[in-house]
């Protein structure tokens, strides 16, 4: 397992930044949702106001933030850049963010035209990005760096989750809107989506990204080689048991059993190498992958409570757990990194200045800000304390606590709120960059168009 990354590598602005711009848009969008909703949107799994949060969460949030980081992932973690990088990912990006607007729409209105108008928007939407990732992998495949090819084992696993995902969602939806009978796959595309999909891709980007990010050990080799591959496995499994008929419920039980223990193994190898990193402050963004794990850590009983006990509730729960309380923080958390690098990144390479000019180069240094100026830490840890009030709020409004369903929206604007100024303060802090390097006075120095790579358009 490689330690470095290949900055060279990285791709334009334009390509993962729009992905991660939605975030906050739809983290707004889904708190304006919730607090007009109340305690209606938390009443049932089935509710139209919970179905729809449930979308702006996994397609808006979620969705839109693993997609962009992955693009620039593959290329400066594993050399594996997608041709055409700029021109996919505005498509891919402007089908899914409609597509999820569009289908939310339908579920608040319960509207057959709406459903169907999503699929016509997602199911364009990833599969042109599946193809562009897949062709790229399969392109590259030996020019990828040796270090890294451990965490291609657990992409790879995820995208065919996403597939398989976005495959029953489409039926899913297609059959609500043309009024064909429902099929019985609504928990075979939640587990496809958030233990495949969601739950592989953040494991591969853990096994690169903490070593590095967070100076922590790297994991253990059997956990790298056989976790991966053991969790696609038991999908499978699971999926064929859900289809059979006439077999014990026992055997779709202990597949989702030890669903839940290699995830628990997970969460616990990466507490630990949390707990015992080389970086003794802990930063916002430890402190959000400390609030994914431990809430990864309570869906085991969780998932108990809802396999042996008879509150509906406990499915409720579950969900927020993984969606709001796992994928949710390290997301938000991921953002704290991936954003002011890039932004620095792009600032650095809007100009080119000679080795032997270093007068020159003293004039830029002062004007470019360092990565840790993008966000500040103080603000990025008051916005993770919003946060992790969020996932305390949605998890007991989960429960049935109507003072919490009433608070969730409110908590979740502020929280939004939150991460659109830390980020926007970042993106001011760029374009006052590029400016001021603009209007610097150049000696022998080439410059490097801005638009290229260091425009966000």
């Amino acid at each position: 397992m490689q330690r470095a990354l290949d900055f060279d590598k990285t791709p334009a602005l334009g390509v993962p930044l729009p992905f991660l711009l939605n975030v906050p848009l739809f983290a707004l969008l889904a708190g304006v949702l919730a607090a007009w909703a109340g305690p209606q949107a938390f009443a049932s799994r089935w509710n139209g106001a919970a179905l729809a949060l449930t979308h702006l969460w996994t397609l808006g949030i979620l969705g839109s933030a693993m997609m962009g980081a992955l693009l620039q992932i593959l290329a400066v973690a594993c050399n594996v850049p997608v041709n055409a990088a700029r021109a996919t990912a505005g498509l891919a990006h402007a089908l899914l963010t409609a597509g999820t607007l569009l289908l939310a729409v339908g579920f608040l209105g319960w509207w057959p035209a709406a459903w169907i108008g999503a699929v016509a928007l997602l199911a364009p939407a990833f599969a042109l990005y599946l193809s562009a990732v897949t062709l790229a992998l399969w392109r590259y495949r030996r020019q990828v760096y040796k270090g890294a090819r451990e965490i291609l084992v657990p992409v790879r696993g995820a995208l065919i989750a996403l597939a398989c995902a976005v495959l029953i969602g489409a039926i899913l939806a297609l059959s609500l809107g043309l009024g064909w009978a429902l099929p019985d796959r609504v928990d075979a595309h939640v587990l496809w989506g958030l233990a495949g999909w969601g739950g592989l891709l953040l494991m591969g980007m853990s096994f690169q990204l903490l070593p590095i990010f967070q100076l922590t050990e790297l994991y253990p080799k059997p956990l790298t080689r056989w976790l991966p591959l053991l969790i696609p496995g038991l999908l499978l499994a699971w999926t064929a048991l859900d289809a059979s008929s006439g077999l014990p419920r026992l055997m779709r039980e202990t597949a989702e059993l030890l669903l839940t223990g290699a995830y628990t193994l997970w969460a616990g190898v990466t507490l630990r190498l949390l707990w015992t990193r080389k970086r003794p402050q802990p930063e916002a963004t430890t402190l959000f992958w400390y609030a994914g794990m431990l809430s990864l850590l309570a869906c085991a009983p969780v998932w108990i409570w809802m396999t042996h006990g008879p509150s509906p509730r406990a499915g409720l729960v579950l969900g927020v757990l993984m969606i709001v309380g796992v994928l949710g923080s390290v997301v938000n958390g991921m953002l704290y990194k991936i954003v002011p690098f890039l932004l620095w990144k792009h600032a650095q390479d809007a100009v080119i200045v000679p080795d032997r000019n270093p007068a020159q180069a003293r004039v830029y240094l002062k004007v470019l800000p360092k990565m840790a100026a993008y966000i500040g830490e103080r603000p990025a840890r008051w916005q993770w304390a919003a946060h992790v009030a969020v996932v305390l709020c949605w998890a007991l409004a989960a429960a049935g606590w109507t003072p919490a369903a009433r608070a969730a929206g409110p908590l979740l604007v502020m929280s939004a709120a939150g991460l659109a100024w830390n980020i926007g303060g970042a993106l001011r802090l760029y374009r006052e960059t590029l400016r001021a390097m603009a209007a610097l006075p150049h000696h022998g120095t080439t410059s490097r168009p801005a638009g290229r790579s260091g425009s966000i358009g």
